[in-house]
């Protein structure tokens, strides 16, 4: 006779409603799914709590789950007396014997930092708030490493008081006229996603071009929020879902009566996700700016460099020079560049076939689609989409 195998029961207390917190449950359902098979005890949608920042310690007792993975803090002393082994998902407080994830501020202001610069950013600033401890690690660490390069970061920083961001006078008028004071053009962190689009918001509101006057980065990469934003918005990913997965681990050591050596899950930045808020080179040529925004605009069809000279006021040969100057190539190479990043993006979101695509991009000779793709790649655009979709599936 078979003897079913008892599943562990694991109560998890976490936001859903941001990209942090979806790719962090990503990171526990591949972890669940490959590994362990818990049932697992979701708390209710925050609308529909009434204390929202608390762990709701009356249902963890009455469930008596094997373990815990909880966001918030607040009641954690009262928690751990039941004995239940618990991770964190966040490392505003620290508890002993508690695994927790904790972000890696310092890494997250560099790269933004480096990005900037390596766009040609010369003026810099930041948006974020003082009473968030994500916010608080980025301001400095991207002030740390714009000063290294003698580079002042102004900042646009909001306390507690004004937590209600809505399109009010009250909070938009100022944060619209700070944008319109800073000198132009601008690279722009925002401690997070959501505060990038508030940014982006205010630039529309306001009357002023992303990204050639002001470029915003976020962090997080929410691909849902950053996509909807316009221009969308480029961002910084993190390995959530991976730090996740670990911390899944160190709780399944802890329900199995193991010792647990790693208290600290880290999250480090991966990449700047680019998107057209950062789309650009920081130049004051505006010749050179107009062109490039004209490249950017027509990525969908095969333009020429004279078509590119004429939305400009010079000639074809002092735009080219002028062009290589400031961006390091010549026009043909960014338009050939575009086409491609805007080919590939294509293949990997679009369900389309490659000849759909090719005709979408104003190609009409699929053989020639090919040719031209592997000339960068290496490799054919069905190669390509098909090596993409199984590593995005490990």
């Amino acid at each position: 006779m078979q003897i079913m195998e008892i599943k562990r029961r694991v109560f998890v207390h976490l936001e859903s409603n941001r990209g942090y917190g979806r790719d962090l449950l990503k990171g526990i359902y591949e972890f669940n799914n490959r590994h362990t098979h818990w049932e697992i005890i979701y708390e209710s949608a925050y609308y529909l709590q009434s204390e929202r920042l608390k762990n709701d310690v009356d249902a963890i007792r009455s469930l008596q789950p094997d373990g815990c993975i909880l966001e918030h803090h607040e009641n954690m002393e009262e928690l751990l007396k039941m004995g239940i082994p618990t991770v964190q998902t966040t490392s505003m407080k620290q508890y002993a014997n508690v695994p927790n994830i904790i972000g890696n501020y310092d890494l997250d202001g560099k790269m933004a930092c480096d990005y900037f610069l390596k766009l040609g950013f010369r003026n810099l600033a930041f948006f974020g708030a003082d009473f968030l401890h994500f916010s608080v690690g980025r301001h400095q660490s991207f002030r740390h490493y714009a000063s290294q390069h003698d580079i002042e970061v102004l900042a646009n920083i909001f306390g507690q008081q004004d937590t209600r961001i809505r399109f009010s006078e009250r909070f938009h008028v100022p944060l619209q006229e700070w944008l319109l004071s800073l000198p132009k053009p601008v690279g722009i962190l925002a401690c997070n996603d959501e505060l990038g689009q508030v940014l982006i918001n205010a630039c529309s509101v306001a009357g002023i071009k992303v990204p050639y006057e002001v470029a915003v980065l976020g962090v997080d990469n929410d691909e849902l929020l950053c996509n909807i934003t316009v221009p969308n918005l480029s961002s910084i990913s993190r390995n959530l879902r991976a730090a996740s997965s670990t911390l899944c681990a160190l709780l399944d050591q802890m329900m199995n009566g193991e010792s647990v050596r790693q208290y600290s899950v880290q999250v480090n930045p991966v990449e700047v996700v680019v998107r057209q808020s950062t789309d650009t080179i920081a130049s004051d040529d505006s010749e050179v700016i107009k062109a490039i925004a004209f490249i950017h605009e027509n990525t969908h069809r095969s333009i020429s460099v004279e078509e590119v000279a004429q939305v400009t006021t010079i000639s074809r040969r002092q735009l080219a020079n002028r062009f290589r100057v400031v961006t390091g190539t010549s026009i043909h190479e960014e338009i050939q560049f575009r086409r491609l990043q805007k080919f590939k993006q294509l293949l990997i979101n679009e369900k389309r076939s490659i000849k759909e695509i090719a005709y979408l991009m104003g190609f009409h000779n699929i053989a020639h689609v090919s040719r031209w793709f592997a000339a960068f790649e290496g490799q054919t655009p069905t190669q390509w989409r098909k090596e993409r979709n199984s590593s995005s599936l490990t």
